[in-house]
This record gives structure tokens, sequence and C-alpha cells, in this order.
């Protein structure tokens, strides 16, 4: 397809799949199986209304390294359907920088059997909730503590697909599709909103940095894209020298 094309498709409200997204989806179905359909609906659907949709949850807003977050718990399956999962591929490249590979079929399936067999992850799953522009309500509580920077409250999440990156957790998110607990049981949130894209990418990296699960290919990687409009302009030749051999390497248009 054309640039000129693409652009005429997009003006329609037309979604084009190229090859390249024909078979990330295939790819994704191999390793997610049904819960693939949650990704396939956010690029379809995206800022689209989920109808009757459940969307109030207890939380606690507070404040931490500059930004405002929201913690609360939340059905998985809620988080499942607004939720979107930046995979670097080029069907996402349209939305750079990504920095999530895809799951494992095996890792996948031995957390579905973990949370199936009664098992549980303590630990908050990490999202960034994209507003579309417009301020979240926050229906502060009167209860509350003088000396306490921390308010609480009822917040109403959106009710759109594709609302919610998942930042980190999203092997404990999906674990959870097509599950007896998707609806019985809770999960533990830290939510930002609105995180820049390359500020969700340094978070990603903060958090799995000294993880094993990380490799040194991906830190390079995700480097560049971190370091693409960096001041330094030797930290900016890296990032292209970087992204030059990503793109011979991965995109058969190079």
């Amino acid at each position: 397809m054309s640039a000129k094309d693409i652009k005429r498709l997009q003006e329609w409200d037309i979604i084009f799949f190229s090859d390249s997204t024909i078979q990330y989806y295939s790819e994704l179905v191999k390793h997610l199986g049904t819960c693939s359909r949650y990704q396939l609906l956010g690029n379809l659907l995206a800022n689209t209304e989920i109808k009757k949709m459940q969307n109030k949850v207890l939380a606690i807003k507070g404040k931490m390294g500059g930004h405002e977050y929201y913690e609360f718990s939340i059905e998985p399956e809620k988080l499942l359907k607004i939720g979107y999962v930046l995979h670097r591929n080029e069907a996402n490249k349209n939305m750079m920088p990504t920095y999530q590979r895809i799951i494992k079929r095996k890792r996948l399936k031995e957390v579905q059997s973990f949370i199936n067999d009664g098992g549980y992850f303590p630990n908050s799953i990490i999202i960034s909730i994209d507003s579309g522009g417009r301020k979240l309500q926050f229906d502060e509580s009167p209860t509350k503590l003088d000396d306490s920077i921390s308010k609480i409250g009822v917040l109403h999440l959106p009710k759109r697909y594709h609302s919610a990156y998942i930042i980190d957790g999203q092997h404990r998110l999906y674990g959870y599709s097509d599950s007896e607990y998707a609806n019985t049981n809770s999960i533990p949130i830290v939510a930002f909103v609105d995180l820049d894209r390359s500020e969700q990418l340094k978070l990603f990296m903060d958090i799995n940095e000294n993880q094993k699960s990380v490799s040194k290919t991906l830190r390079i990687t995700l480097n560049s894209d971190m370091l693409w409009d960096s001041p330094n302009q030797n930290e900016r030749r890296d990032a292209i020298r970087s992204k030059i051999a990503q793109m011979c390497g991965e995109e058969q248009s190079s």
C-alpha cells in the first residue's frame, strides 16, 4: 500500500492490516490463544465506549516522582477489556516508542495454571490511563487525615477500549484470561494518568533493569528509543545507529 492510499483509508476511518500486522496477530494467537482478542479489540475499537461496563473503583490518590497516581483493586476481566500492551512489533510502529515483548506461550500457561490452582500475585500491576484529554473524575471522600497528602474516594475509569497501557504485569493480567477467577478475584493496580510514551518506557526500564527477564539486546533497543530526542548529540547518534541496525534486522522494507 502506498503512503497516499494509507492516508486515504485513514481519512475514511478504514483500518488496513499489512502483512506484518497479520503476522503479528497470527503470532499473538500462537502465544496468547483466545486472550489475544483483547489486543485485537483494542486496535479495532480504540476509544470506543464499552457499554454497561462498571467503571467505578474505590481508590487512593497520591503523588510520586512528580506524578499523580491512583491505587485500587479491580477484577481482571475489566482491566483486560480496557487494557493494551505496546508490543515491540512493526504492527505497532505508529505508536512508537513501544517496549513490551510478546508473552511466551509456555510462560503464560504456567501463570494460568498457577492462578487456576488458587495461586495469586500480591504485587501491583502498573498502568498508564489514557484520559482522552479529559480529566478523570475522582469523587473525593470527606474522610481524610490532616497530616496526609493522600486522598481516598471513587475513581471513574474510562469506559473505552485501549485506554489503559499495561506498563508492567502483562503476564499476571493475561494469566486471568478465560479463568474462573477473572471476575471473582481482584488485583492491585498502580495507575498513572497520561504518561508520555517515553516516560512509560523509562518506567518499564527502571522496574526491569536488574531483572534477568530483560535481555541486554532489549535494553539496547529500548535505550535507542529513550535517547532519540536527547539534547546530547552523542546519545542521539548512538540511538540512530541502534535504530538502523534494528530496522535492518527486523523490517522487510529495510
